[in-house]
């Protein structure tokens, strides 16, 4: 069944345990934010984000809204002006995988491939304008709505984070829905181009979980690593209110 953002906790706190739970039967979750599929997430998962220990209030400010790039007008229309700033976005992104990775918290890993995937579109901007260049068809908009596009249920996913500080979710809000607009009028982009992030949750096996928790434990690395390949997503429409 797919799950509103914000509606897995009234679901975690209503739901009944599954069917055969006394067999090992579980509540399995995946988060699907656009592009990005991160599987085999547990209660437990679930609720660790609710945890102040494991989330840094500072990290929405430092992927969004301080990141003009993935918001601005007008602003970044030269390739000299995008790619430093591009740059920067990603060297964070990366930067900061690798410290939750030394942190040696199995608690955080969901976080890995969100970040990781941000930093990949980065640099699949980088690269579009690097050719661009070469070939004198610099195209700055097209790049940039791709980009933004992409980005779109990452940033949404943190902007909803029940952690988040409220002045600081608010700012990022009215930033987002300004970008939108921007996506829609001037970047190549349309309503239905912009996926809301979910959750999928289905009954599975117990020790499949405790499989991919070892698993991610013993190796310190992003979750979707020795997974399936990711599957295409529907495009879903999205609400942008705060009440999504």
């Amino acid at each position: 069944m797919k799950i509103d953002l914000n509606e897995i906790w009234e679901f975690m706190e209503m739901a009944p345990e599954p069917l055969q739970a006394n067999q090992g039967k579980s509540w399995i979750y995946e988060l699907i934010a656009g592009d990005i599929v991160i599987q085999n997430l547990s209660s437990r998962d679930i609720q660790n984000l609710k945890k102040e220990e494991n989330y840094d209030t500072e990290l929405l400010p430092s992927i969004f809204t301080f990141r003009e790039i993935l918001w601005q007008p007008n602003v970044y229309t030269q390739p000299a002006l995008c790619v430093p700033q591009l740059s920067i976005l990603k060297v964070f992104c990366n930067d900061y995988v690798e410290s939750l990775k030394q942190s040696q918290n199995e608690e955080v890993w969901l976080y890995f491939d969100l970040l990781n995937g941000l930093s990949t579109y980065c640099e699949e901007a980088i690269d579009s304008i690097n050719k661009a260049v070469k070939t004198e068809d610099i195209r700055i908009p097209s790049i940039l709505g791709e980009l933004r596009r992409k980005s779109f249920p990452i940033v949404k996913f943190f902007i909803f984070h029940p952690m988040n500080r409220r002045d600081y979710k608010t700012d990022a809000l009215n930033r987002l829905n300004y970008a939108v607009k921007i996506m829609l009028t001037q970047y190549n982009n349309h309503y239905y181009d912009l996926r809301d992030p979910y959750w999928k949750v289905t009954i599975g096996d117990s020790e499949d979980l405790l499989k991919t928790n070892k698993y991610l434990i013993a190796s310190n690395s992003p979750s979707t690593e020795g997974k399936d390949e990711l599957v295409p997503i529907d495009i879903q429409k999205n609400n942008l209110h705060e009440n999504s």
